[in-house]
This record gives C-alpha cells, structure tokens and sequence, in this order.
C-alpha cells in the first residue's frame, strides 16, 4: 500500500468516526430521522394528541390547512408540511 493510499484510508476512518459521532450527538438531542410521509398515528405522536382528534384535523383540512394526502382510504401526512403547519399555528396563536 502506497502512502498515499494508507493517508486516504486513514482520513475514511476518521470521517467514519466522526459521522458517527455525530449521529450519536443528534439522537442524544432527540433528533431522529424522518420519514418523508407520516401515518396518522406518527402524526398524532408528534402533536401529543390523540389519533382521533388527527383524523379530525385531517378530515376538517380545507378550513384549517392541515397538510394530508389522501389515496382512496389511506391517509399520509408530509413530514415537512406537518413541521411548517405546526410553525404557522405556533405563529398565529402567539400574535
């Protein structure tokens, strides 16, 4: 092995260690990774409330915006919408 060859496996490792140091850091915080679609009950975990009141908020979504998508029974909420719905409610109730 050439020592070129040895200084990038080297540098590999490093950056090994450290993504994986900072994973461990952001579960630490309570990061997890998110799926790009919730469930309703993944949704409901999220705003601490019920999946019968989500189911509710997802059927009354022409007056509130609440983000869902719905494919004939099934109901799926993106992530990123529900996050910046939930900024919108934080925003508009502390006016």
């Amino acid at each position: 092995m050439s020592m070129e060859e040895s200084i990038r496996q080297i540098i590999r490792e490093e950056n090994e260690k450290h993504l994986e140091n900072i994973k461990e850091l952001l579960q630490s915080h309570g990061y997890k990774e998110s799926p790009r679609f919730l469930t309703v009950r993944e949704a409901a975990e999220i705003l601490r409330i019920g999946r019968n009141a989500t189911y509710e908020l997802c059927h009354q979504s022409e007056h509130n915006h609440f983000p869902v998508i719905r494919e004939g029974n099934k109901i799926r909420i993106p992530y990123t919408a529900l996050m910046n719905w939930i900024d919108k409610q934080a925003t508009s109730t502390a006016i």
